[in-house]
């Protein structure tokens, strides 16, 4: 029988045996020289559940023939030419390792948008993060959403000046209404633009917040992000280069 994980705005989250299906890391984080942490394995708008993060066990057979499986393929190749941008090319697939801050499968949002991450589910995330990361010893991590750094801040993973700290927490905190159905949306609007494509410590090891894989190229509103992402991508390839 499983427990449950209380949310911090009141509502529970199973960790059955059947929610707490796992979604795999990709790449051997003990030769590593890039660190990725996604966000969670449940698509948006999809019943899909990948075994490897971002579907990259799809690249090695080439481009599926199915339409359905074909787009796990192309979110996969957009996930490496993605990474292969912001290094400028100079970090093999072989070279960088993957994963989600949750890789495990949680419910779809009750209206839909981007699933809340609680935080003991986040810091279970963290552990792991943690645990791959003594392993080796990565050039830079990448971390992709606001949601992923929150849950890095709020847990102290991230070195911040403690006041930038709070008053980042403040603005990325998940609204309590939408919290209650599932759903993550930030206090404060554009709270991402003030740490996107800057750096960050954990030890010794630089962290560099960028858009998630599924906003890029910068299109529409993402455009916004263009001169953080302009600075995600030096800082990237000067640590790696």
């Amino acid at each position: 029988m499983g427990t449950r994980d209380m949310s911090p705005y009141g509502g529970e989250q199973s960790t059955s045996k059947a929610a707490r299906a796992q979604c795999h890391p990709f790449g051997d984080p003990a030769t590593a020289r890039v660190f990725v942490v996604g966000h969670d394995p449940r698509l948006q708008r999809s019943e899909a559940q990948a075994e490897t993060v971002f579907f990259l066990d799809y690249l090695e057979p080439g481009r599926p023939t199915s339409a359905r499986e074909a787009a796990k393929y192309d979110l996969a190749s957009a996930a490496v030419e993605y990474m292969q941008y912001l290094t400028g090319g100079e970090v093999p697939l072989a070279d960088m390792y993957f994963t989600n801050l949750c890789n495990e499968f949680l419910p779809h949002p009750q209206r839909g948008g981007t699933v809340l991450i609680p935080e003991q589910v986040a810091d279970r995330g963290i552990a792991e993060i943690e645990k791959a990361l003594r392993q080796g010893k990565p050039q830079v991590m990448i971390p992709m959403s606001l949601q992923v750094f929150y849950h890095l801040a709020r847990s102290g993973f991230v070195a911040m000046e403690e006041r930038e700290r709070e008053r980042f927490l403040r603005q990325a905190a998940p609204k309590p209404k939408q919290a209650q159905l599932g759903a993550y949306v930030q206090s404060t609007p554009r709270t991402f633009l003030g740490v996107c494509g800057r750096q960050f410590l954990h030890s010794s090891v630089p962290v560099v917040p960028a858009v998630h894989v599924k906003a890029w190229p910068l299109r529409g509103r993402f455009m916004a992000y263009e001169s953080a992402m302009q600075s995600a991508a030096a800082i990237i390839k000067a640590r790696v280069g």
